[in-house]
């Protein structure tokens, strides 16, 4: 069993910060227990870095655009049609090339979203070594690793950072999800997700 949970846990990618082993001799053999502890998301520090990033920048206002940012932060940003077989495919980074590349078929708000997302786990420091893996187009097919919450995190306050929405949502209460998702370039459900933290 706890072998079992071991592959699982290298196989979705979960970082490992404690693995201890403890074998017992009993009648039937040895009994192993394997304890496997994952580190959690650090999402104050992941605010923090996105809100860093538009100060360093001078963005003071919505829309944002993600492919500006990665490239101010070194990243170049491309499209690509995928091949059929990776149709889900929303994006990724090639961290030995510096490069971002995204679906060139998913819509404008997807791709702004994918590419901060990529660019969050380029400041973040995530690498293949650490679980990185490609954003899929359907995030419930995720894993949920810490590193996925984080980037997705980092691109939801980069995009939709607290003190502008605060600020459309006081000048404009009646805002409905649509007209605020315009406004940011954003998909209606992450705005509606960000009016959840507000």
């Amino acid at each position: 069993m706890g072998q079992d949970l071991l592959r699982l846990t290298f196989s979705l990618g979960l970082p490992i910060i404690d693995v201890g082993e403890r074998k017992e001799d009993r009648k039937a053999g040895y009994v192993m227990t394997t304890v496997v502890q994952t580190r959690k998301p650090d999402f104050a520090m992941v605010k923090r870095l996105a809100w860093r990033v538009l100060e360093e920048n001078f963005v003071t206002k919505p829309p944002i655009n993600a492919a500006e940012l990665a490239e101010a932060c070194g990243l170049a940003v491309f499209e690509s049609r995928f091949k059929p077989a990776y149709s889900h495919v929303a994006g990724f980074i090639d961290f030995d090339n510096t490069k971002i590349l995204i679906n060139a078929d998913d819509s404008v708000p997807r791709k702004n979203f994918t590419v901060a997302h990529e660019l969050g786990h380029y400041l973040l420091g995530h690498n293949e070594e650490n679980g990185y893996t490609v954003l899929l187009r359907n995030p419930d097919a995720m894993a949920k690793t810490p590193i996925e919450q984080e980037a997705n995190c980092f691109a939801a306050n980069l995009l939709v950072p607290q003190r502008f929405l605060r600020e459309w949502l006081d000048n404009y209460p009646s805002a409905t999800d649509q007209q605020l998702s315009g406004i940011f370039g954003v998909s209606a459900e992450v705005i509606r997700y960000r009016r959840l933290y507000l």
